[in-house]
């Protein structure tokens, strides 16, 4: 064997087919037959925020589910004064307008009333080893002020880190105190019974967003935020029959601050769903492990917020993680593990908040739009599941981190699909096999003889092998597929010429690190 032979022989993908978990019918082809939960789809793992119901883009196959917030002062702008429930029927409405897309709506109840500042306290208090400092001002405002603690020569002294004005109006608005509690639990049980009844039958309610004395969505400790706001809203949607999900944990404060929040309070018991905005694919793996130690293991674990990049990579890279962690650790009903994009879409204008950082642009498709767009349409059609038994030379597996080159593979229904990440050696923008001596890596798939107690899969089950690229372009590569011994296709992943790979607006100097391989197999008829 000479050193090209050599290097082609290692710089392959195999798939082992006697691993699948499937019927085998006498001509060796692949049946139809399977025992995976049908609500395991693609669609109810993947949501947005702020949709809208005007545009057709991702729904409903790529999208499932919309947040969108519903705001206290909204309904009530008068402590004591009527309802205003035109503006819970039009909320209503934005139900029904995303249930006619095919998509479900996470409820965000949020945000004090803004009825009055006369007795808001100040406040002293400490949490993730800093001290916050909210005083009132001479103006009626308020100003934030939060310390480091530290020891210079040996003397401890606080440092300033932030001072930030907060208008009396806003502070407010992200803030309950001990005299509202009972017209807070009287908001969230007009707006759940409302919600709750049909036609608009939503189950999940969001309490608050984002609860933290950094976030500018809550000015207080994080304590009188689960006594005030928390713990009475979660009372009154279990008892209306609602599910609740925690209220967005952000990604500047420690996941254990979290924990310690809910251990402290007892109040596992009062979430159906926790929920962490921005974290990587280990912060839910974090809290996957700390429920588990907790008996918590039947709670859903979400990111209703997530995303906001420009990154072209960013939809590959971490959604095909994601699905093979969920459906590693148990995904057995419908709605244990979730993300949702923020946000759906933005102005086509460079000055716009967001602009190129949501899944439509204007009205067309971003380059996270579209990436999400062929990743839902490689996923769909069929309950999924992992597809374990696959190896590759140079070796790549599952990585939790998403800096690390991985590898996923899926089967829906009678394909197989693999994502491959293949990042860049140390941020450099090359991508070699150092097992090998070359520059372009390939994949072969190799489907081997069978143990004896399988019948031989024939090169003729595979109805069609493709590469497809993070933005929809496709490679039919079927007719590679070599008879004989080894019976192998060779998938070339890296080519010196990277058009196929190009879409709309995307950065000249852009190097895709995501690609899929889709096999199709024959069903038992021979389809």
């Amino acid at each position: 064997m000479n050193s090209s032979e050599r290097n082609h022989r290692m710089n392959r993908i195999i798939f082992p087919l006697f691993g699948l978990m499937i019927l085998l019918a006498g001509n060796g082809c692949l049946s139809q037959t399977q025992t995976v939960p049908p609500e395991r789809t693609f669609r109810n793992f993947s949501g947005v925020c702020h949709g809208n119901a005007s545009l057709p883009e991702l729904w409903p196959m790529a999208l499932g589910w919309d947040r969108m917030d519903l705001s206290w002062h909204t309904l009530q702008s008068e402590r004591g004064g009527k309802w205003n429930i035109e503006a819970l029927k039009k909320f209503g409405n934005r139900i029904l307008a995303m249930q006619t897309r095919g998509a479900k709506v996470l409820p965000i109840l949020d945000y004090g009333s803004g009825w009055t500042t006369e007795n808001i306290p100040d406040q002293e208090f400490d949490f993730c080893g800093r001290q916050y400092s909210i005083t009132r001002r001479a103006d009626g405002d308020f100003s934030l002020r939060v310390f480091n603690r530290q020891k210079i020569n040996g003397i401890e002294r606080q440092i300033l880190v932030n001072a930030t004005p907060i208008t009396a109006r806003r502070m407010s608005q992200r803030f309950v105190q001990d005299d509202q509690v009972e017209e807070w639990k009287a908001f969230v049980r007009k707006a759940v019974s409302f919600l709750r009844k049909e036609p608009y039958s939503v189950e999940y309610f969001q309490i608050w967003n984002e609860a933290h004395p950094s976030s500018s969505f809550w000015y207080g400790d994080m304590d009188t935020y689960m006594r005030n706001v928390h713990l009475p809203a979660a009372e009154v949607i279990h008892e209306l029959g609602g599910k609740v999900v925690y209220g967005g944990w952000i990604c500047g404060a420690p996941l254990r601050e979290l924990v310690n929040l809910l251990d402290r309070h007892d109040a596992w018991s009062s979430v159906d769903v926790i929920d962490i905005h921005y974290f990587p694919l280990a912060g839910m793996e974090y809290l996957r492990r700390a429920m588990a130690e907790r008996g918590q293991e039947k709670k859903g674990i979400w990111q209703t917020e997530l995303g906001f990049s420009s990154d072209p990579n960013y939809i590959g890279n971490l959604y095909p993680r994601i699905l093979y962690w969920a459906l590693a650790n148990g995904w057995n009903w419908a709605d244990q593990y979730k993300v949702f994009y923020f946000a759906y879409s933005s102005p086509d204008d460079p000055k716009a908040y967001g602009f190129g950082r949501s899944l439509i642009l204007g009205k067309r498709q971003n380059l996270s739009g579209k990436s999400l767009e062929t990743l839902a349409e490689l996923l769909n059609g069929a309950p999924l599941e992992s597809y374990a038994p696959v190896k590759s030379t140079p070796k790549l597996k599952f990585e939790l981190n998403e800096l690390a080159s991985s590898l996923e593979s899926f089967r829906v229904g009678n394909r197989i699909i693999t994502a491959a990440h293949l990042l860049p050696n140390n941020h450099a923008k090359i991508f070699v096999d150092w097992n090998g001596d070359q520059d372009t890596i390939h994949l072969d798939y190799e489907l081997p003889v069978l143990r004896l107690e399988f019948p031989e899969i024939a090169p003729d089950c595979i109805a069609k092998i493709e590469r497809v690229s993070m933005y929809g372009s496709r490679m039919d590569l079927t007719e590679r597929l070599e008879a004989g011994d080894g019976t192998a296709v060779n998938v070339p992943i890296r080519e010196p010429d990277r058009s196929e790979f190009r879409f709309t607006d995307m950065p000249e100097d852009f190097l895709p690190q995501v690609f899929y391989t889709v096999i199709t197999l024959k069903t038992a008829g021979g389809r």
